[in-house]
């Protein structure tokens, strides 16, 4: 078969490598040829017998959806996030009608439904019963990731993650102070923003008044952390990432998160990019930690 990926943004973005380019990798070893595009390129149509949608897309898809099958062509729709049930506090809340909206369209018209997880899928088929839906679990390339070198002269705590899990870390960043007053243990920050702190907690307080939850909680989240000794390392580029989680060589990689409907469909990637570079992962009690 010869298959496109098509991808949501221009540019390559996490989901996609891990969720396209990934799986792409294995299917061409079973024999069929894989190909990777965005929606800002034109394509020959012809050249291709399956097209797979990625997440969510701005404006409807359905006439062109329509037209791929009218002609024989096999659509999927794939994704690892749960629209339906995007957190006040996430990011991503303001894109949360576009991501349902096109989610629904797209899951409505393919030939079948690839997602991340058993609660994903179950999540899918309260709205789609009789849609066809396979999980295909997300899987890093364990050969891109380098053992961190330890040897650490103190131990050292980290996250690692962007903006959508700043409630996630305020959760559980009074734990950490009080710990690390006790034990005197290195905390450090990798992601959240590729900006300082100081600029990103400026940039929330002038745009409190968007309303958006996690603008509220940042500042909180910052307040704390300037009480206590940590070392924040911005966000890197995915092409940079996991070198740089390797080179930041955490003793402990931390992984909180919330008990929501939204975060019970995810998966454990936070501990697999831990793994990878050899890093113990300390994680909350809650899918989908919990049962992995």
């Amino acid at each position: 078969l010869r298959v496109l990926m098509i991808n949501n943004t221009k540019d390559e973005n996490p989901s996609y490598i891990m969720r396209n380019k990934i799986v792409g990798i294995a299917l061409e070893k079973l024999g069929h040829e894989i190909y990777y595009g965005s929606t800002a390129l034109n394509i020959d149509i012809d050249d291709y017998d399956v097209f797979v949608f990625n997440r969510f897309y701005e404006g409807t898809l359905m006439e062109y959806v329509k037209f791929l099958k009218s002609i024989g062509k096999t659509v999927i729709y794939e994704t690892d996030d749960n629209y339906e049930a995007i957190d006040e506090n996430n990011p991503f809340m303001k894109i949360k009608d576009v991501g349902v909206l096109s989610s629904r369209e797209l899951i409505g018209m393919a030939d079948g439904v690839t997602v991340s997880t058993p609660e994903l899928k179950a999540e899918i088929h309260n709205f789609f019963p009789e849609k066809e839906i396979y999980i295909v679990p997300n899987a890093l390339d364990f050969t891109q990731y380098k053992i961190r070198k330890g040897g650490n002269k103190k131990l050292r705590i980290g996250f690692q993650g962007s903006h959508v899990h700043v409630q996630d870390l305020l959760m559980v960043i009074d734990a950490v102070a009080e710990l690390q007053k006790e034990y005197g243990f290195e905390f450090y920050i990798f992601g959240i923003d590729d900006q300082p702190f100081k600029k990103l907690n400026k940039f929330c307080v002038n745009y409190k008044d968007k309303k958006w939850k996690w603008i509220e909680d940042f500042p909180k989240l910052y307040e704390k952390l300037e009480q206590m000794e940590y070392v924040h390392v911005p966000s890197a580029p995915y092409e940079e990432f996991r070198d740089k989680l390797s080179e930041i060589n955490f003793d402990i990689g931390i992984a909180p998160l919330m008990d929501t409907r939204f975060n019970r469909s995810k998966s454990c990637l936070k501990f697999y990019e831990y793994a990878a570079i050899g890093t113990v992962t300390l994680a909350s009690k809650v899918e989908p930690y919990a049962s992995e």
